[in-house]
């Protein structure tokens, strides 16, 4: 009996650690210069040097790819000079220095989630196993026909960044 008493009681405590693992790279920044769709420059609040933040878990369009620039915008549109909250990722920093991050705009929507929606971002193949609901909002932006998505039947394809550089 006591030792399932113990084990509850175990479990209860990694979770809260969990928790509380998982908000304690949160902070909180003003976004003070958007990149590109998928990178922004944000001063923390309670002070310290400007960060670059790459967006973590996808791949907006290159600003001289089709729709970059459309996606630079709506980024901008929905933070710049705005508070969100950055969740560092487990990764750290990409290969460029840039932090990996969650971000958390007011209200608690994820940026990410609202460029995949919104039909301005691809699923990053590296994320693909580790966010599975952010392929069905790829899906539906595709599915109706908005952002990058809008001209399927057209002439002009939406083309994958990462095979954009390749072919750049």
């Amino acid at each position: 009996m006591e030792d399932k008493t113990f084990m509850k009681l175990l479990c209860i405590a990694l979770l809260f650690l969990t928790l509380f693992a998982s908000t304690a790279f949160a902070w909180e920044a003003r976004v003070v210069h958007v990149s590109a769709g998928d990178i922004i420059h944000v001063e923390p609040v309670n002070g310290g040097d400007r960060v670059r933040v790459r967006l973590w878990g996808i791949d907006c369009p290159e600003t001289n790819q089709p729709y970059g620039q459309a996606t630079k915008r709506f980024v901008a549109d929905l933070c710049l000079f705005k508070t969100v909250e950055i969740g560092q990722s487990p990764q750290g920093e990409d290969p460029y220095g840039r932090t990996l991050a969650m971000v958390r705009l007011s209200g608690g929507r994820v940026l990410q989630e609202l460029l995949l929606y919104n039909g301005y971002a691809w699923v990053h193949p590296n994320a693909e196993a580790k966010v599975k609901n952010w392929n069905s909002l790829q899906r539906s932006a595709a599915k109706r026909r908005v952002g990058l998505w809008q001209d399927l039947d057209g002439e002009t394809k939406p083309v994958a960044p990462w095979v954009w550089r390749m072919q750049k």
